[in-house]
C-alpha cells in the first residue's frame, strides 16, 4: 500500500474517524486498516514490513542517556511517555525511536543503580 495511503488513514483515524468508515471512504479492507493502526498504535511507524520478527539494534549512548535522565527526573514515566518525550524532545526520529518494550528493557540492562550513574546530576 502507497505510504500517502498510510498517511491518510492515520491522519483520519487521529482526527476521529472509525475504523470501519476509513476503510469505505479509501475502499481499503477493514482487515488492513486496523492492522496499519495497531502498528501504528504500537511501533508509531507506518512503514510496511511485518511486525515481529526482531533485529537487534545498539541503542545510540544519547538516546540511553535521554532515558536515564527522564527516569531519574520522573521514576513514574511510562515507556510510552519516554518514547514520545525522546521524540519530542528531538533525540530520535518517529523512525528510529526504540519500542516500549526496548524502553522497558533498558533498567534490567543497566541495572537499578548503573541507570542513574549515567548522568551527572545538574
Amino acid at each position: 500500500m502507497p505510504a500517502h495511503l498510510r498517511e491518510r488513514i492515520i491522519r483520519m483515524a487521529t482526527s476521529g474517524t472509525k475504523p470501519c468508515q476509513i476503510s469505505r471512504e479509501l475502499r481499503v479492507s477493514h482487515g488492513c486498516v486496523s492492522k496499519i493502526l495497531s502498528k501504528y498504535r504500537d511501533t508509531g511507524s507506518i512503514r510496511p514490513g511485518k511486525i515481529g520478527g526482531s533485529k537487534p539494534k545498539k541503542s545510540l549512548p544519547q538516546v540511553v542517556t535521554a532515558i536515564a535522565i527522564y527516569k531519574r527526573c520522573r521514576p513514574s514515566m511510562y515507556s510510552w511517555e519516554i518514547r514520545d518525550r525522546l521524540i519530542a524532545d528531538g533525540v530520535c526520529s518517529a523512525l528510529n525511536v526504540p519500542s516500549v518494550s526496548s524502553i522497558n528493557r533498558f533498567p534490567r540492562a543497566f541495572g537499578p543503580l548503573s541507570l542513574l550513574q549515567l548522568t551527572p546530576m545538574a
